[in-house]
């Protein structure tokens, strides 16, 4: 979520919006108000006039001079300027408005009895209207108050925000402290009875199935635990007794025990794995320190059979000794199964182990994978085309990169080999 989508942007927005179209509106008005005024006060002082000299001239026949310096009176156009003149032509009875350059006026013409023509009364405006000058200054003190307008519609804006969003966030904060083992299944009960107490209601509805549903599958773990470990801990004992048999018999011992024995070793580690992904990711991680050139050296031990039989080379390069601290077995299981894939996947050639500073980089001149499959090939149950496992080796890796940090980049052509780099954060020695 984006700060221009969040909900209290879109309050203070909102409000901000409103007074900027609340005060552009009055504004626009009062400005539109004022040149309005002060033409209706203009002609209402020309008609004023114009009464005035009307009534002068029906009782005593005669016309008065204005009372005013700025309004100029005429009988006829002959005695007019020729600006003036030009201003009144074709001007019928009533009051008009004519500009001479930048000097403004109102023309009052009028009709009267023992008059052959017309009678003017010209009112220069010019110097008692709103100037230029005089408008612009209104202007800019209306702008600085639409921008008050505004400012003030920013600050209730986030003050009402910040009581909207108040019960949201303390909601927010009472499901992000929330975890497996104390999932905020009340709520409701801290919030009114309001859009807020709805969702918390909602909110403690799942978190009560959740609930649920994590009880279910902590005791699934326990019952697996207990249920898988016992036949594979009998299993493990019963060979180790066999070995012994074999051994104060001077026997070898069998293919097939040894493959019992493999098996029953890689089924510890994957018990122990999927057991330990189950956990909640806080769950320390951490473990002894080990040396991961020994466990690299096992590992490949343990999945030379693969090979027994076929064309194919394991070299190991050891370009350096790091050491990891986390549980051995994890890491086990997660080079094995790189390992393993580049043993099923190469029907001859060349398999390299290369262990560095901090990664180990597993290289076979197999068959490849396809560049579709890359980008799926860590999902679970995704499988390569001449794979023949369940497709969750990848996928474990995957998810044991994730819980420790760890990267995994894959490379690959098809016909040319596959190349992965497990990289890790080796321990300070």
């Amino acid at each position: 979520m984006t700060f221009r989508h969040s909900l209290r942007t879109r309050i203070i927005i909102a409000f901000c919006l409103f007074g900027a179209v609340l005060g552009t509106v009055y504004a626009a008005a009062v400005y539109i108000s004022l040149d309005l005024i002060d033409d209706h006060l203009v002609d209402n002082r020309l008609n004023q006039e114009l009464e005035h000299i009307v009534v002068h001239h029906r009782q005593y026949n005669n016309i008065p001079p204005p009372t005013s310096s700025y309004i100029t009176a005429y009988i006829g156009t002959v005695s007019m300027p020729p600006h003036v003149r030009q201003m009144v032509a074709g001007l019928t009875e009533g009051i008009h408005e004519a500009y001479h350059g930048q000097d403004e006026y109102h023309i009052a013409v009028k009709s009267l009895s023992n008059l052959d023509n017309f009678f003017y009364l010209l009112y220069d405006v010019s110097g008692l209207e709103f100037t230029e000058k005089r408008k612009l200054n209104i202007g800019f003190v209306l702008a600085a108050g639409v921008i008050l307008i505004i400012a003030l519609g920013l600050w209730i804006g986030w003050l009402t925000s910040s009581k909207v969003m108040a019960p949201v966030s303390h909601l927010a904060e009472q499901v992000e402290k929330s975890g497996p083992d104390n999932l905020p299944t009340d709520l409701s009960r801290h919030f009114y009875q309001d859009e807020v107490g709805v969702l918390a209601r909602a909110l403690e509805q799942a978190m009560q199935r959740v609930e649920a549903f994590v009880n279910r599958e902590h005791q699934f773990t326990r019952d697996v635990s207990h249920e898988l470990r016992t036949p594979v801990t009998v299993i493990k004992g019963a060979v180790e007794l066999l070995k012994r048999h074999f051994a104060a018999e001077k026997k070898s011992v069998p293919r097939s025990l040894s493959r019992i024995d493999r098996s029953v070793n890689k089924m510890e580690n994957i018990i122990e794995t999927l057991l330990w992904l189950s956990r909640e990711n806080g769950v320390d991680h951490q473990g002894s320190v080990f040396a991961v050139m020994p466990a690299v050296r096992e590992v490949i031990e343990q999945n030379r059979y693969l090979i027994t039989g076929k064309p194919v080379e394991i070299d190991l390069i050891a370009r350096a000794d790091p050491q990891l601290t986390v549980p051995s077995p994890l890491f086990q299981i997660a080079l094995s199964n790189l390992i393993r894939n580049a043993l099923q996947s190469t029907p001859t050639g060349n398999i390299t182990v290369d262990v560095r500073t901090d990664r180990v980089v597993v290289s076979d001149s197999g068959v490849g994978i396809a560049a579709s499959d890359l980008k799926t090939v860590t999902q679970p149950h995704v499988r390569g085309s001449g794979s023949q496992g369940f497709g969750l080796g990848l996928s474990i890796v995957s998810r044991l990169c994730d819980r420790f940090g760890w990267q995994l980049e894959i490379k690959s052509v098809i016909g040319s080999g596959t190349t992965v780099q497990l990289i890790f954060h080796p321990t300070a020695k």
